[in-house]
């Protein structure tokens, strides 16, 4: 490979260039001159002839010439037989290291590594390095990263590796080893020629001119179906992460009997795509055997069941399809949203009875898609299921997603004329796994994708990435996209945020008055949330024991206040209600065939996955929703009973319980200090009368014990509750004072020892409100007034009104 890279450099200097041309116009000129002349041109055309044959030589076998040993077959001492012949090049020419970047980074490969890694021309900090280094760094690269060969990309990745302790570009960038893989990945997809050069004959694709002459005709079927071959052959599709799916796929349809496939798996996890991969590489050839040069038509049931009276229409109108494809014998039947067949259509009519002896007979392949609730309601007990080699679409990893999102991407950068930076495609894939539950990996990703390249298209202002007239997708466009949509803070905090994260203890105790422990807890958690410091899957969860009325809900409720954007933002479930068996049903929703009721718990953190979610009274729910939680707080994720996966990894769990209340106090009261030992005596409590299990309270993050609350602490809640209605009543135009008696005589009249500082709220209502009521009606207190509340002789509230 040395030898042909200086002959190719030698052949393309200065000199030998201008020798070239001169020599061909030359001798090009003498064999016309001689023509005209009527000399014959023997020796000037045999000159010319060798030139020629030289120039195509040099084109198309040393310009070509490829290495003679793979880097996985090769060792260091010999790594240069393992180098491209443009990767060799500058190492030849160039005279040191800083000449040989300067020329690589013009090159269009290099270009586009930069532009996936946002690493523009500017960041690249060219400082010599040794020639011998850089090879073999390019070499352990290249074996690194599995490649074929050592190409210009292994050289330039290399450079990046050596500079990186004095430049910190990756660094900067966010880039690790791994990433650097994905996209030499990428970029090799894109510019495979440095490796697999294109061959120099002609490749005909698809089956012959006259083929579709000797096609069965099939003019009913046209009616209700469309040429799906047509429309996946519009780009190749990808089956990267899913080659074991495909490979079953093709098994199944090549039996004898049965030969037909459901794929199921939630939406976006590319069923439709390897029904697209089918049609394409059928139509190519290039699957061997029986399902080459096969045509995959779709079924349109809106189109089959338009203008049918009956069931007996449809059935005809089914089995002249059937007819024709079995005769045709080149067909393939692809049936999306297998359940319209099924009866989940609004004409509920079910046609697996008059498809069933077909499709085990084998005349006519069906490939079919169902999500995996609809397979649960209309084909987990259906006979037909037995015709069916099932292919399970399972969720995907998020580096799977990465990687199969990479073809799709360059597809996506073509129609909106963008480059999507790496880091932006990986955002993609890890907040859509987050925040879009609608859909699974890789087409969640891959829509959002989408949307966000939309969005920067269409901004006039944005910058071009340098001279590539093409503005740049970034992983803050990508954040930015997915906060407004989910409404939940991703990007880390800034200005008041960070303000409010670093005071949230007393932004807290605006409305929590004591219970120091859990107001902690829960604000070392939101700044560990918003800190990205929580890798887990799991929720961040807290179970509060106390007495009734010391603060548990309020705690609850402060933090929805000031961080949520208002109590309404909370999921509050009275767990009260759910003592039965029934109330697993309710919480999860109806099972297949049972109705359409939506799951209380599931489907509200569905449709909000950054949660604050409130289970009150939690020791009273049922076992089995114990149970459930042991999932929910374990793995992160529910299955509802319409089989739909709901993520809790962005929801904060609080459970409220007054289980050992009694023990409490009487501790309390004893003088028996609130501490860890206090709380693994509780604890034990609770699991020696079967309350809670083990394991369930192992799993929640932290258990806070609330303190009954003294004097001073009932009184500083009345004057919560007093300011709260000020407040209220400020907005009105009026104002309140209270004296000191009166707050002495609500906090003495209003607490109870065993419920708390809760009947205070009712006392004031039952008082100072129905009085402010009262007046309000009658005129007495109207805006504009100051109303002043104090004690009278006989021990009554008194108010004085001033205008």
């Amino acid at each position: 490979m040395e030898l042909s890279a200086r002959l190719y450099h030698f052949y393309r200097t200065a000199l030998i260039r201008s020798i070239r041309l001169v020599a061909f116009m030359l001798l090009f000129a003498l064999v016309l001159y001689q023509v005209a002349n009527n000399i014959s041109p023997k020796i000037a055309l045999f000159l010319f002839n060798i030139l020629v044959m030289f120039e195509v030589f040099f084109h198309y076998k040393i310009s070509r010439a490829m290495p003679t040993i793979p880097v996985a077959k090769n060792k260091e001492e010999h790594m240069y037989e393992s180098f491209t012949l443009p990767a060799l090049y500058g190492f030849v020419t160039e005279p040191n290291t800083s000449r040989l970047i300067h020329k690589l980074i013009t090159y269009p490969q290099i270009k586009l590594v930069m532009q996936k890694a946002n690493i523009t021309s500017r960041d690249i900090v060219v400082t010599e390095v040794q020639k011998h280094l850089l090879a073999q760094s390019a070499f352990q690269t290249a074996q690194t990263f599995k490649g074929k060969y050592v190409t210009t990309l292994d050289v330039f990745v290399a450079y990046l590796f050596l500079i990186e302790d004095d430049t910190k570009i990756l660094f900067a960038k966010q880039l690790k080893i791994a990433d650097l893989y994905n996209i030499l990945s990428w970029v090799r997809l894109d510019m495979p020629d440095e490796e697999t050069p294109k061959q120099l004959r002609v490749h005909f694709n698809g089956g012959g001119i006259g083929e579709a002459l000797v096609s069965g005709w099939t003019p009913e079927t046209r009616k209700y179906t469309a040429q799906f071959t047509n429309y996946a052959l519009r780009t190749e599709p990808l089956i990267s992460g899913r080659e074991a799916e495909f490979k079953t796929m093709l098994e199944g349809l090549t039996k004898v009997e049965n030969n037909n496939v459901l794929l199921v798996g939630d939406i976006g996890a590319g069923k439709e795509n390897l029904v697209r991969a089918l049609a394409y590489h059928s139509f190519t050839g290039s699957i061997g055997g029986y399902l080459d040069h096969k045509r995959v038509f779709q079924l349109l049931v809106g189109a089959l069941t338009a203008g049918a009276g009956n069931r007996s229409d449809l059935e005809s109108r089914l089995q002249q399809i059937i007819a024709e494809i079995s005769h045709a014998n080149d067909v393939l039947v692809y049936i999306p949203d297998f359940q319209n067949i099924l009866g989940a259509t609004s004409y509920g009519i079910d046609l697996s009875g008059a498809l069933l002896p077909y499709l085990k007979s084998g005349s006519v392949p069906v490939i079919a898609t169902i999500t995996t609730g609809n397979y649960k309601t209309y084909m987990e007990k259906n006979p037909l299921r037995e015709a069916f080699t099932i292919v399970d679409l399972r969720e995907i990893t998020q580096e799977t997603a990465v990687q199969m999102a990479l073809g799709e991407a360059t597809k996506i950068e073509e129609r909106y004329k963008v480059i999507i930076s790496y880091r932006a495609l990986v955002s993609a894939v890890e907040l859509a796994n987050r925040f879009y539950q609608d859909q699974v990996l890789p087409g969640s990703a891959i829509s959002l994708l989408e949307t966000v390249a939309n969005a920067i298209a269409q901004e006039k202002e944005r910058p071009t990435f340098e001279k590539t007239h093409r503005k740049m997708v970034l992983e803050a466009d990508v954040v930015k996209k997915v906060e407004a949509t989910s409404h939940v803070a991703i990007a880390l905090p800034t200005g008041k945020e960070i303000d409010l994260l670093l005071h949230l203890e007393d932004k807290l105790h605006e409305r929590v008055i004591a219970q120091d422990a859990a107001v902690t807890a829960i604000s070392e958690a939101m700044r560990r949330v918003r800190s990205g410091m929580t890798t887990s899957e799991r929720p961040i969860s807290f179970l509060f024991l106390g007495p009734t009325g010391v603060g548990k809900t309020e705690t609850a409720k402060a933090l929805a206040q000031f961080y949520y954007g208002g109590e309404e933002k909370m999921i509050r479930l009275d767990m009260s209600e759910y003592t039965d068996e029934n109330g697993l049903k309710r919480f999860l929703g109806a099972a297949p065939g049972e109705g359409e009721e939506r799951g209380q718990l599931t489907d509200k953190v569905h449709d909000n996955p950054a949660s604050l979610i409130l289970l009150d009274e939690f020791e009273k729910a049922h076992p089995s929703i114990h149970n459930l939680f042991l999932q929910v707080l374990d793995d992160g994720r529910l299955t509802d009973n319409k089989g739909t996966t709901v993520s809790f990894r962005n929801a904060i769990i609080i459970a409220t319980s007054n289980a050992g209340s009694e023990f409490i106090r009487e501790e309390v009261a004893k003088g028996t200090a609130i501490n860890k030992a206090f709380e693994q005596r509780l604890l034990e409590q609770l699991q020696t009368k079967g309350i809670f299990k083990p394991e369930l309270l192992n799993r929640f993050d932290d258990v806070v014990t609330f303190k009954p609350l003294g004097p001073e602490q009932i009184t500083a809640v009345t004057k919560l509750m007093l300011d709260a209605l000020t407040k209220t009543m400020q907005k009105q135009d009026i104002t309140l004072t209270f004296d000191e008696a009166v707050i002495e005589k609500i906090t003495k009249e209003g607490y109870d020892q065993d419920f708390g500082a809760r009947p205070l709220r009712r006392y004031l209502q039952d008082t100072v409100e129905d009085m402010i009521a009262q007046k309000r009606l009658t005129k007495e207190i109207d805006r504009g007034c100051t109303v002043a509340f104090s004690i009278d002789g006989t021990g009554a509230l008194h108010t004085e009104v001033t205008k």
